[in-house]
């Protein structure tokens, strides 16, 4: 699975309470990049999107469900030619940003075998999560991700396995239905 794919896959299980709520401060990588994806859709174009989806098809349902709660999709993806065209210092002002108190890392994945970083960080407000924010990096791309808007999470869970949203396995040796 390329990178994008990874991360759209990823996408959906983001969520943000109003637009997008860090910058990207990454224009400096634009130029060094030889492949560069901005995606940028606000709020009334993911529910323009949404009349599209049929209602009366249950995986449509619940994607459709899940986008009007959504206030923003930003994504931002470099890739480059050879390794070493950007480094983690190029990262430190969105992690600086994702440090306040409103940020939670939950997940941080790091393969010393081929390089591949990934982190997931949470906004929580009110006791409810309010965002997410994902960094996915390989030595030739990088790839940050900000969605803005409320999601159900028990929906989200009932995507597990359509639309390229990865499906959860129990973990070995658990039954189902238990804890």
């Amino acid at each position: 699975m390329t990178r994008w794919r990874k991360v759209l896959c990823m996408a959906p299980l983001a969520t943000l309470l109003y637009g997008q709520q860090f910058k990207f401060q990454l224009e400096q990588l634009a130029a060094k990049a030889s492949n560069t994806v901005d995606v940028s859709l606000g709020g009334a174009t993911l529910k323009f999107a949404a009349r599209f989806l049929d209602s009366s098809d249950p995986d449509e349902a619940a994607v459709k469900k899940m986008i009007s709660g959504l206030d923003g999709i930003y994504i931002k993806t470099f890739e480059f030619k050879r390794e070493g065209m950007w480094g983690e210092a190029d990262l430190d002002g969105i992690r600086a940003q994702l440090r306040g108190s409103e940020w939670e890392r939950i997940i941080g994945y790091k393969s010393a075998e081929d390089g591949e970083n990934d982190e997931i960080y949470v906004r929580t407000e009110n006791k409810k999560i309010s965002g997410v924010a994902i960094i996915a990096s390989e030595p030739k791309s990088l790839t940050v991700v900000n969605i803005a808007g409320s999601v159900d999470l028990e929906a989200l869970a009932d995507l597990g396995g359509h639309f390229g949203v990865p499906k959860l396995e129990k973990a070995p040796g658990k039954k189902e239905g238990k804890d």
